[in-house]
């Protein structure tokens, strides 16, 4: 994106529109986000894997997006005459409060937006992740069931010089479980 020797309305516009654009791609991966739970909850592998996918190209895109953010930032605090080597969208809010109310509440607006999302976002792939957890666990718990555990520990001597007992999963597999 080349941004050089633009008016500060016209940099405001464009820094404007490109959290719009931020706003709409958080927009799909939350959406994208959801369908990968409802994937996981279903036991749809491949749900899973196209909501994974999907969520690795929008990872990319909301990259790409927000580092032409930053360059716009960069640009209206170069025009703005702020210091900060390195300004904020933040900056730039309290820098408008002064004489221009409307462009730093659009700003604040956006930023709050965007805000929401990313934390919706990262509380749905939390829960995600713990029912990922959750599921493994249980198919390890399965899987110990059906085939039984071997542990050598228990034909050896402890460290106090007994005798360890047989456990009961030396007794073989059992098909029977208790649901935790």
């Amino acid at each position: 994106m080349e941004i050089e020797k633009v008016q500060p309305q016209k940099l405001s516009e464009k820094l404007h529109e490109s959290l719009q654009e931020l706003i709409g791609l958080h927009r799909q991966l939350h959406d994208v986000v959801k369908a990968e739970n409802t994937a996981i909850s279903d036991a749809d592998i491949k749900g899973t894997y196209e909501a994974a996918a999907t969520k690795g190209a929008l990872i990319h895109w909301i990259h790409q997006a927000e580092m032409s953010r930053q360059s716009v930032v960069y640009a209206l605090a170069q025009e703005e005459g702020l210091e900060s080597k390195t300004p904020s969208l933040r900056e730039l809010i309290l820098h408008f409060q002064a004489h221009d109310i409307e462009t730093s509440n659009r700003f604040q607006s956006d930023l709050s937006t965007l805000i929401v999302l990313v934390e919706r976002i990262k509380k749905l792939n939390e829960t995600n992740g713990n029912l990922l957890a959750t599921s493994l666990k249980h198919i390890d718990n399965m899987k110990r069931n059906i085939f039984g555990e071997t542990t050598h520990q228990a034909r050896t001597y402890n460290q106090q010089g007994q005798k360890n007992t047989a456990s009961s999963s030396e007794h073989g597999p059992r098909l029977i479980s208790r649901e935790v």
